[in-house]
């Protein structure tokens, strides 16, 4: 439990980052911004001229961007290892397009969403066999009204040795949109990903897969269907681990290109 209350307190010290991302840019301010009240930073809500179309790319985007990522190398903790992690994570929107001035609303007309966003995240891995982890992530944003929850599992295939070249893994989550009250959202996903540790201490992995999101709306200003998206994504990365440390960086390419940085202490 002492690692726990170490977690939050480091989460919380890099939360102002989220309330950047929603600060001014060099962008004129979207003349249909939607103002509300409740919340300091820009939150979800559904305005009545929301479509469609918009309702389903924001789906696509939303859901799969923020859908429980691996951000490690394809290799086991071993039965009983542990790694807590935190982790940062930002990606580019078009907040000027519908699919996301429509379901954000704004503390005031000089509080636009911004094309950057930034997120951090808490982690914890734990090994259930030698092949087999466990993990879950969490972040919310304090000042407004969204967060997620992510559970996953995931299994080792293969690990390197002197006749196996590689280590190979495939892995399931379920990520949960918190929160929220003009909607419910789930994304499930699924993905394969193979890498070689080089010099004991560095271990670049790729892998594929893809994210399933399933939302329904819950708001009284619209009536839409609900959606199901499939979005498919690559992604590359490198970890670094000495000695109970690792250092992990990845880029994603999907619904919207995503790169993320972690830390973690290893047990």
């Amino acid at each position: 439990m002492k690692y726990t209350g170490w977690v939050l307190v480091a989460l919380m010290s890099v939360a102002p980052s989220m309330a950047r991302a929603h600060g001014s840019d060099d962008h004129a301010f979207d003349p249909n911004l939607h103002v509300g009240t409740g919340y300091d930073e820009c939150f979800v809500k559904f305005a009545p001229e929301l479509t469609q179309d918009a309702f389903a790319r924001f789906a696509r985007e939303f859901g799969s961007v923020s859908a429980f990522k691996t951000m490690a190398a394809p290799v086991a903790l071993g039965k009983w290892g542990v790694e807590l992690g935190l982790e940062q994570m930002s990606f580019d929107v078009e907040d000027k397009a519908a699919a996301w001035n429509d379901t954000f609303a704004h503390p005031n007309h000089e509080h636009p969403l911004g094309s950057t966003q930034v997120f951090p995240k808490a982690s914890l891995r734990v090994g259930v066999t030698d092949k087999t982890d466990v993990g879950v992530y969490y972040t919310r944003n304090p000042k407004s009204n969204y967060g997620w929850l992510g559970v996953d599992v995931r299994q080792a295939l293969m690990q390197q040795s002197q006749s196996k070249p590689i280590s190979l893994a495939v892995r399931g989550a379920y990520t949960r949109t918190l929160y929220v009250s003009d909607m419910d959202m789930n994304t499930l996903t699924a993905e394969a990903s193979a890498g070689r540790t080089l010099w004991g201490l560095l271990t670049p992995y790729v892998g594929a897969g893809t994210d399933v999101v399933l939302v329904r709306e819950t708001s009284d200003a619209v009536n839409l269907h609900s959606e199901s998206q499939f979005v498919p994504r690559g992604f590359g990365g490198a970890e670094l681990r000495w000695s109970h440390l690792s250092a992990t960086g990845e880029m994603e390419v999907g619904a919207l290109n995503r790169f993320e940085m972690k830390v973690a202490a290893i047990f």
